[in-house]
């Protein structure tokens, strides 16, 4: 998929209204905290006659990546002793 012109203009689509709604924030990894990696879901839409009328593309993090008690659990701790300092 990441050949086609069609995708790559898809994919270049959702980088810019990630940007332009920052979707995300670019910090400095903790110590000893572990990077979530992303992938691209591809989906195509079809108009009534079951031909390709639009390219979907959509960037997500790999979450499942996570350890339960270790990565998501710190940061939700993390989270509420900012919350309650503030």
């Amino acid at each position: 998929a990441v050949k086609s012109t069609k995708w790559r203009q898809t994919m270049e689509v959702e980088i810019k209204a990630i940007e332009k709604n920052h979707t995300w924030e670019l910090v400095e990894l903790p110590k000893n905290a572990k990077k979530i990696g992303v992938k691209w879901i591809y989906k195509t839409k079809l108009n009534e006659h079951g031909e390709v009328d639009k390219f979907k593309a959509r960037l997500v993090a790999k979450g499942y990546s996570q350890e339960h008690g270790i990565d998501y659990m710190r940061f939700l701790l993390q989270l509420l002793e900012w919350i309650q300092s503030g």
